[in-house]
């Protein structure tokens, strides 16, 4: 579940950006982590052309690609939300006037970096999804998203992270100093102590960009 939260310039102190909160509200942090929660209506004429979209990039690579360079990101995910699920009484049964389009992502902060990149780096993809909503400003530059995202964001109810105190920078280093040292340790079993001391030099050599 999520909480609707206004992040508009009544919630900032004197002197900070109007368009982004002074600090993240409780729901949308946990450890280092940041997540960002946006639930935006969708122009009718729009929906199953995003439908189609979104399950023809889950085969193409340079979609991927556009969000993957970008290494202070954890989690990001689009989903189209035509209806909501009915569970039965007492929840009273609601029709949706639109279709949504549902924006999760977790990231290493702080926010201006994640809304700067998207304006700047990939702004034909962030126009493509979100423009087939209302009122959209299509960036760059990246203050008019900002007010944008201010308005539709909404505080998680919960929020999970394998590892919140890890960017990932460092997990993937920790995956890279496994995977070496597994493969040193097969590659020695059987070497003498000459031969183990360079090739043990030269694993630390090799792992070093992993251990700053």
């Amino acid at each position: 579940m999520t909480e609707r939260t206004s992040f508009g310039p009544d919630l900032v102190e004197p002197g900070a950006s109007p368009y982004l909160p002074a600090e993240a509200p409780p729901g949308n942090t946990l450890g280092r982590l940041l997540c960002l929660t946006l639930f935006t209506p969708i122009r009718p004429q729009w929906r199953t052309f995003l439908s189609t979209a979104f399950s023809l990039g889950k085969h193409a690579s340079l979609s991927h690609h556009h969000v993957l360079q970008f290494n202070f990101i954890h989690f990001v995910r689009w989903t189209v939300v035509p209806a909501f699920p009915y569970n039965g009484a007492p929840q009273q049964e609601e029709e949706l006037r639109y279709a949504y389009l549902f924006f999760e992502s977790n990231f290493d902060g702080p926010w201006q970096h994640y809304i700067d990149a998207f304006a700047y780096c990939i702004p034909f993809d962030i126009n493509f999804v979100w423009g087939r909503g209302f009122a959209f400003p299509g960036p760059p530059p990246s203050e008019p998203l900002k007010r944008w995202i201010a308005k539709n964001s909404m505080e998680g109810g919960s929020y999970y992270c394998a590892y919140p105190h890890a960017s990932t920078r460092m997990v993937k280093s920790a995956v890279a100093v496994k995977d070496a040292l597994e493969n040193f340790a097969d590659d020695t079993r059987t070497l003498d102590a000459d031969a183990f001391k360079t090739r043990y030099e030269e694993f630390l050599t090799g792992i070093q960009e992993h251990l700053a």
